[in-house]
């Protein structure tokens, strides 16, 4: 079968990835060039609700936490991500997850209209709660419903709606746009649009094969796999057969709990994890927040940050859209070393950029500040930050999936809740360099170790496939060390 997936499934996979991860995209960057009109409106409220205004250092620090409840928010969804895809199903899970994005898009709004920066925190934690949902439900969806030879290009298209918000939201939230005061309410009325258009849209689409088979419908995942992979019906009985072997040792759908207790699903539970991880602590996190802040930091004037905030996006989405064409070439063990170790080196060149200003005042560094990130962004792009949310999926068997995946969400929002949440006070306690030096190099060592030594290839190749790999892995690593001891 070719890589490119079936006409069908790829429109399904633009659609649904355009309802959960665009917005996931648009959000982690749409306080970002807008931040000076957020901050005036938190200080509005703020005097209007406790007649005082804030000072700065307190006003950042506050908009710091609202940021971060995004992530408060996407925690309690990832952790509820296994009871929503088992008790509703992926394609009916994905309707509640998208009517609650649309719910909180409409209360930003009136909490921008009432001038009330508590309600619009609030507004927060449900878009956090809804985006986690979607983008676990959708890598669920999207990895049940491919056809291994295309799974990771179809999954890839989550990566590339993120980026595509990423960029939409730096252009539309600029000052010279949408970005002001007055104005705010507007880019929430653009996702409460898009959402609509998705909504009405998932009538048409049927539920996963891989859910459906779990359930015993069979007629249906039958149905399912003829409509997505545009098959004959022989054909379907074959792949139906395959997803009924995978599930024949344990058809019971296990719990977040429940994967820690079987060997299996709990190594491949652990590598996703880790896999979060290092996606969270490269540095990627506060770029999306605070790219405009960090390049004001290193002498960039406003309109120059917001510029080069825009070609960061930019550079992203370029980037993620030849990393689609990629995966499936050069596997997904490769791709996340490779890209996760010249991460590990550009954090310490951006280290060094900030620290050079901090000391010489050079304007020039701010510049090639904005190429060193668009460099990391590339390498980014390419691994830990697609493939992480999906990759945790094909490393556990299909009655493991929704709960692996939870702990993976998890770990990438509980992560970002905490950096997005101390950055700007440690900026200003130690300053800009030491701050990054701190949170994006040892922790992203540690993560490139355990991978190295951990994770197996999942390229073209199910569950059964990918825990044999894994096992010979670990007995290549035994008789190598037994090797090397008798040597000595």
């Amino acid at each position: 079968m070719s890589k490119f997936p079936p006409s069908k499934l790829f429109v399904i996979s633009v659609v649904i990835s355009f309802g959960g991860s665009f917005h996931f995209g648009y959000q982690l960057v749409l306080t970002n060039p807008s931040q000076n009109a957020f901050i005036t409106f938190l200080n509005d409220s703020f005097a209007l609700h406790y007649g005082s205004t804030l000072e700065n250092a307190f006003a950042q620090a506050a908009w710091s936490a609202v940021v971060a409840v995004l992530f408060v928010g996407a925690i309690v969804g990832s952790l509820s991500l296994g009871c929503v895809g088992e008790k509703l199903g992926r394609k009916r899970g994905l309707y509640f997850s998208f009517t609650m994005t649309l719910i909180a898009a409409a209360t930003s709004i009136v909490s921008l209209f009432v001038i009330s920066f508590e309600l619009y925190a609030l507004s927060r934690v449900l878009t956090g709660y809804s985006l986690s949902l979607s983008l676990g439900l959708s890598a669920l969806y999207l990895n049940e419903s491919s056809p291994k030879e295309c799974r990771g290009f179809v999954s890839m298209m989550i990566g590339v709606m993120v980026q595509l918000g990423t960029v939409v939201a730096s252009v539309v939230a600029m000052p010279s746009l949408l970005g002001t005061t007055q104005n705010l309410w507007y880019l929430y009325l653009l996702e409460c649009i898009t959402l609509i258009c998705v909504i009405v849209t998932l009538p048409f689409m049927p539920e996963s094969p891989g859910y459906l088979g779990l359930r015993g419908d069979d007629a249906a995942a039958r149905s399912s796999i003829m409509f997505l992979h545009g098959c004959e019906p022989s054909q379907a009985e074959v792949i139906l057969c395959e997803i009924k072997e995978n599930l024949k040792q344990n058809a019971k759908a296990l719990s977040v709990s429940e994967v820690w207790r079987q060997k299996q699903t709990r190594q491949g539970t652990i590598v996703g994890i880790a896999v979060s991880l290092s996606m969270s602590f490269s540095g990627i996190a506060v770029v999306n927040a605070y790219a405009v802040e960090i390049l004001r930091g290193c002498g960039l004037s406003l309109t120059d940050a917001s510029l080069g905030n825009i070609l960061l996006a930019v550079v992203s989405l370029l980037a993620i859209v030849i990393s689609s064409f990629v995966v499936d070439r050069f596997g997904r063990r490769p791709l996340i070393l490779v890209s996760s170790t010249v991460i590990l080196v550009l954090n310490l060149a951006i280290f060094g950029l900030m620290y050079a200003f901090n000391r010489f005042h050079h304007t020039w560094t701010g510049y090639v500040l904005v190429v060193v990130i668009s460099i990391f962004i590339i390498f980014f792009a390419i691994g830990p930050g697609p493939l992480c949310y999906f990759i945790t999926a094909e490393m556990v068997d299909q009655n493991a999936r929704a709960a692996a995946q939870s702990w993976a969400s998890f770990t990438q929002m509980a992560c970002r809740t905490v950096l997005l949440t101390i950055y700007l006070p440690i900026v200003h306690q130690i300053g800009q360099a030491l701050a990054y030096l701190a949170l994006f190099v040892v922790p992203l060592v540690l993560a490139v170790l355990f991978l190295y030594f951990n994770m197996p290839e999942t390229k073209n190749k199910n569950y059964n496939e990918v825990s044999r790999n894994r096992q010979m892995r670990r007995v290549c690593y035994s008789m190598s060390d037994v090797s090397t001891q008798r040597q000595r």
